[in-house]
């Protein structure tokens, strides 16, 4: 008994709650508020407790064997329940309010309490968050710097524009180390009243072609009404012309200049580009679209990536995923069950989520083998962690368990297919997560 006692006291210094400890459940928690309950009159505006935002974008956190977001009391919280929710260890994690509402439309101060101490991410000293108002990121930094300790409560601001009645607010995870203990969002006047109009959209929209993966942009300035002052652009993009801009295809915002290089773009591959300004009032409306289609993918033999962690011969550092996040550790791994296996350092780390790489430069049709490494580190039975991996849309694996297939934990298991790249010359690899989350240790092309 002493001995519990003393590990759940370690676990409360890493400000991991009660209601974490034991094994993760093979689905995700269900979020306990539905982000619609009102908010409540606080000095100058309306507060909302972070308890009733809708949740999502859950992740089982492994080293925890708990999933995130989660509910933990906090003795210092103002909700009445003393209650936060700890955003950390979740790529994705979303907090989601449906009823924000304000009387008019203008600019806002956006307030959240928060806490934090190093926990389990030693030397980070702020946990940057994303902020997204009606569908548009506002941005992709908002700063929460440490407070020290997970009980020492702050605040951190930023001014939004707001429409006048009901509004959507969320916070979004941009990392795993995100803020720990969110407490409440409030939401005051802010910003120069006198701004009652948006700006002009952004004029003369060029896109140039630089680079298999690179294409620059520019416009000419907006205009702002009287009393206004543009603060801000915003990038958006799509493979289909005509697309009607909103969150799901916002690149980039908070650009203060009228150019934008846009580098995370694919070869041979034609986008389409809109670009909004904004001022305390809200978002111009789109400018004039713009295309241009990069340069022809440079033609590859192969390629080995270490997915998840750095350079290791004759793998490379993790490249060209989307989402996921990453593990890390130190465990032996037998690789006596495998041909050609990488070097054990490439096990040793790993992607995992809901994640997927696009590998490009390879002949259209042209046939290859495609190895995918995976060692389980962590779950030592069968059922712990299932998955399903696509190949350009076509099923490889399904319900793929590295336990079950490789006969115990810490062993090597290769999966290999030899299948055409795509008309394009890609190879788009998905890993869905069906129980806990998918692990990809790392990826061959021959």
């Amino acid at each position: 008994m002493k001995k519990a006692c003393l590990i759940l006291l370690l676990l409360l210094s890493l400000g991991v709650g009660t209601t974490m400890a034991g094994t993760c459940p093979p689905t995700p928690p269900a979020s306990r508020g539905d982000g619609t309950v009102a908010g409540i009159a606080a000095p100058g505006g309306t507060q909302y407790y972070f308890t009733d935002a809708l949740l999502a974008g859950f992740d089982c956190f492994e080293q925890l064997s708990a999933w995130f977001p989660s509910y933990i009391h906090s003795t210092n919280s103002v909700n009445p329940a003393h209650e936060v929710v700890d955003m950390a260890y979740a790529v994705e994690g979303t907090a989601t309010f449906f009823n924000v509402v304000v009387p008019t439309s203008g600019n806002y101060t956006l307030t959240v309490r928060y806490a934090f101490a190093s926990g389990l991410f030693p030397g980070v000293k702020d946990r940057p968050e994303g902020i997204m108002v009606n569908g548009v990121v506002i941005t992709n930094d908002m700063h929460f710097p440490i407070t020290g300790n997970f009980e020492t409560f702050e605040n951190s601001s930023i001014v939004v524009p707001l429409k006048a009645g009901k509004n959507t607010v969320q916070m979004f995870n941009i990392a795993s180390a995100s803020i720990s203990r969110a407490d409440t969002l409030t939401i005051t006047a802010g910003g120069n009243s006198a701004c009652g109009g948006v700006p002009t959209a952004p004029g003369s929209l060029s896109a140039v072609t630089a680079s298999g993966d690179q294409i620059n942009l520019n416009w000419s300035s907006s205009a702002a009404p009287s009393g206004c002052t543009v603060g801000s652009y915003s990038v958006f993009r799509s493979t289909t012309s005509g697309f009607t801009p909103s969150g799901s295809n916002q690149i980039a915002s908070g650009i203060t200049s009228t150019t934008y290089d846009d580098t995370t773009a694919l070869c041979n591959t034609a986008y389409h580009y809109v670009v909004e300004a904004l001022d305390s009032a809200g978002s111009s409306a789109g400018s004039t679209q713009a295309s241009a289609t990069t340069s022809a993918c440079p033609v590859t033999s192969g390629v080995q990536i270490n997915c998840g962690g750095t350079a290791v011969a004759p793998f490379i550092a993790d490249v060209d995923f989307a989402g996921g996040g990453t593990i890390h550790h130190t465990n032996v791994i037998n690789l006596s069950g495998v041909t050609n296996p990488a070097p054990m350092a490439v096990y040793q780390s790993a992607r995992v989520g809901n994640f997927s790489y696009t590998l490009s430069g390879f002949n259209p049709g042209s046939s290859h083998t495609v190895r995918l490494h995976f060692a389980e580190t962590f779950f030592k039975t069968t059922g712990s962690r299932t998955f399903n991996v696509s190949i350009n849309g076509t099923t490889v694996l399904t319900n793929f368990d590295i336990v079950a297939t490789a006969g115990s934990i810490n062993k090597a298991v290769i999966e290999q297919f030899t299948e055409p790249a795509s008309s394009t010359g890609n190879y788009v690899i998905t890993f869905n997560s069906v129980i806990n989350q998918s692990l990809l240790s790392a990826i061959e092309v021959q």
